[in-house]
């Protein structure tokens, strides 16, 4: 039987008291001088401190107070079961049921996701906007979100990766950003980033890794390229028609994708960013990689936390890239609107 986060907090001399709502408060333990209490448990057994934004969940709690390594803490409060992943990629046998149910996963992440404040707190601090959550569905797992009943559902979920034969979520404690095809109303890949510092910092599926956001953009003639999701929602809050393959390496099934449009590469700030980013470009041919290493940042999503991070990313362009002026007035207008004026 695992520990909750109430029994973990109790063991370190947490004390909780109890208030209206189902929620507790207590003086929080990560920051000094917390007079009135701070520090809040939700009914979901997740954590919040309104005074230094310390949140998690019982995990991320051993992790962040205790200084335990992650699979020891999993260990801890029972969840063994976290070992057992694999990194085998199978084939999907059918596409619609798959993608069905990845919606629904991602849609129960995302109602999760509302219900801890300090995850929401941790998206806004990276600089995403309620409307940026809202409508890319970012969510997060404690690890006991889904509710698989059907076999068949069941069956599907441990097949790609979603959950393992013991029916542990693979992603959790993890923020989960899926890619929803908006039109059709349906989800062909979530990936999570770890909040508890794992090693692993991006986890996906064990089904093929398509192109973030390609489908919402399939329009644009010009399309962004980007290393990390992050960076992709950066790009998409500010308007760009952004898609993202994860990682430095783009299978050749994706690049295929690509050829016809152009194709402008943003890389990370960091040698093996902007060799990746150098690689792909001579595969490319009609694209270009623009450099923004005079702005001092990591990449796109360090770039979004800065205050008028959007209007010198929109300079940069407006300096290196011709292709958008080249572009038909109405093109511009629809993809480009800020650019435009």
């Amino acid at each position: 039987m695992g520990k909750g986060l109430l029994e973990v907090l109790a063991e370190n001399d947490i004390k909780l008291q109890k208030r209206s709502g189902d929620r507790w408060v207590a003086h929080c333990p990560f920051h000094e001088g917390d007079r009135s209490p701070s520090f809040t448990v939700y009914p979901n057994m997740t954590y919040f401190c309104f005074g230094c934004r310390a949140w998690g969940d019982a995990v991320k709690f051993l992790v962040d107070y205790k200084g335990m390594a992650v699979y020891m803490a999993m260990e801890y409060v029972g969840e063994e079961a976290r070992k057992r992943f694999s990194k085998k990629t199978i084939k999907i046998t059918n596409s619609s049921a798959t993608w069905s149910l990845l919606y629904e996963a991602a849609e129960e992440y995302h109602k999760f996701l509302k219900e801890t404040p300090g995850a929401v707190s941790y998206l806004h601090y990276r600089g995403l906007t309620d409307e940026t959550i809202e409508k890319f569905r970012i969510g997060f797992s404690d690890g006991a979100v889904l509710a698989l009943n059907n076999v068949i559902d069941y069956k599907t979920a441990t097949g790609i990766g979603l959950i393992n034969e013991d029916g542990y979520e693979m992603l959790a404690h993890r923020i989960t950003i899926p890619n929803i095809i908006q039109s059709l109303k349906v989800c062909d890949f979530i990936i999570g980033r770890t909040v508890t510092k794992e090693k692993m910092k991006y986890l996906g599926l064990r089904i093929p890794k398509p192109i973030y956001g390609l489908m919402d953009v399939a329009d644009s003639p010009v399309v962004f390229i980007v290393e990390g999701q992050f960076d992709w929602l950066m790009l998409r809050q500010w308007g760009y028609p952004a898609i993202v393959v994860g990682g430095t390496y783009v299978q050749s099934y994706n690049l295929v994708a690509l050829r016809s449009k152009r194709v402008i590469i943003v890389p990370d700030n960091d040698t093996v960013g902007l060799k990746a980013a150098t690689d792909m470009s001579n595969k490319l041919t009609n694209s270009i990689v623009i450099d923004y290493q005079n702005l001092q940042v990591k990449d796109i999503a360090e770039l979004g936390t800065q205050q008028g991070g959007m209007e010198l990313f929109d300079q940069a362009v407006k300096e290196q890239i011709s292709w958008i002026s080249d572009m038909l007035p109405i093109q511009q207008m629809k993809w480009f609107p800020r650019l435009a004026t």
